[in-house]
């Protein structure tokens, strides 16, 4: 068997050389055959020479850098789409998804024949309370959206199948979240625990935007529950204007009392006019990803690779 590991690297360049010293010691005695992919994202820094010249002193790790900062989900998946390996890791720059612990949990992927995906799931993490009540805040929005187990945890440490790597590269989304496309490719997932470290340096790019964000993404991009919303709030809507309107003119023939109020008419057709305006907003960020896919706009370019060979595959995508 062989194992590919892939690591979105953004501005982490002093803590590659500690990362890769780990890991390269749990890989050589624990898996005889494995590689190490790194994709640099654009990020500031030396990151890309750091990365070559580690890949100039082990000829198993390969290095690949983007030629504009994608995002860590496209990042990730173009390491994925140059693996080789039968089962595929992934793991974050910044050390704290311990190297020792991938023994033990790919081991679990391998004991259990139907599971198709272990995600490792911190103990507890190792963040402010601000991105912990974030991450706990996305979760459930997870659960509601995509109508899984509110016990289970997205995690960006994960240990799949070939299978599952090579459905997750023919997805075509214009803003990949790998959470919800794994699930969305099988439900043959679980949660492992195991100990989250300290990061090692410097501080998460990760702030409340970027949960916002991703969240927004995983609503709009990943779900049919907006515009069902909006089909249910329409048609709620249509059934009170009609009952409404009958009120009125049953009142105006049978009392012959006019309908007085146009301070409460305005307010309603303020009120009306700002929820459409907040619907053509959902409905145009669907548009607008129906052409991000229709016109084949690329999610990364590579720009250059370094290091190990490998079976040539696209660079686009």
């Amino acid at each position: 068997m062989k194992l590919s590991v892939v690591i979105p690297v953004y501005g982490s360049e002093t803590i590659l050389p500690e990362l890769h010293r780990r890991l390269t010691q749990v890989l050589n005695n624990h898996f005889p055959d494995y590689e190490i992919i790194m994709v640099d994202d654009c990020g500031p820094g030396n990151t890309w020479g750091v990365i070559k010249q580690l890949s100039q002193s082990d000829q198993r790790l390969r290095g690949i850098q983007l030629m504009r900062n994608s995002g860590q989900g496209n990042a990730t998946l173009c390491g994925i789409a140059q693996s080789t390996g039968d089962r595929v890791v992934t793991m974050d720059d910044d050390l704290q998804h311990p190297p020792e612990e991938i023994p033990r949990l790919l081991q679990h992927l391998l004991d259990n024949d139907h599971l198709d995906v272990v995600l490792a799931k911190p103990i507890e993490k190792k963040h402010n309370f601000f991105r912990r009540l974030g991450s706990s805040a996305v979760n459930r929005m997870n659960a509601m959206f995509l109508q899984k187990d509110v016990h289970l945890r997205f995690t960006s440490f994960r240990f799949m199948t070939r299978a599952v790597c090579d459905q997750l590269v023919r997805i075509n989304r214009p803003y990949p979240s790998l959470g919800p496309m794994i699930f969305s490719v099988t439900r043959r997932i679980e949660n492992v625990e195991f100990q989250h470290a300290e990061r090692a340096e410097g501080k998460s790019t990760y702030s409340f935007s970027s949960i916002f964000r991703l969240t927004m993404n995983n609503f709009i991009g990943y779900s049919m529950l907006p515009l069902r919303v909006l089909a249910f709030i329409g048609g709620v809507g249509i059934l009170l204007s009609i009952l409404l309107g009958l009120y009125f003119l049953l009142r105006y023939f049978i009392i012959g009392v006019e309908t007085t109020g146009w301070t409460s008419l305005m307010l309603v057709l303020v009120s009306v006019s700002g929820f459409n305006f907040f619907a053509f907003a959902i409905i145009g960020e669907y548009v607008l990803r129906i052409m991000h896919i229709s016109t084949s706009t690329p999610r990364y370019t590579i720009r250059k690779e370094s290091g190990a060979t490998k079976t040539p595959k696209e660079e686009s995508h």
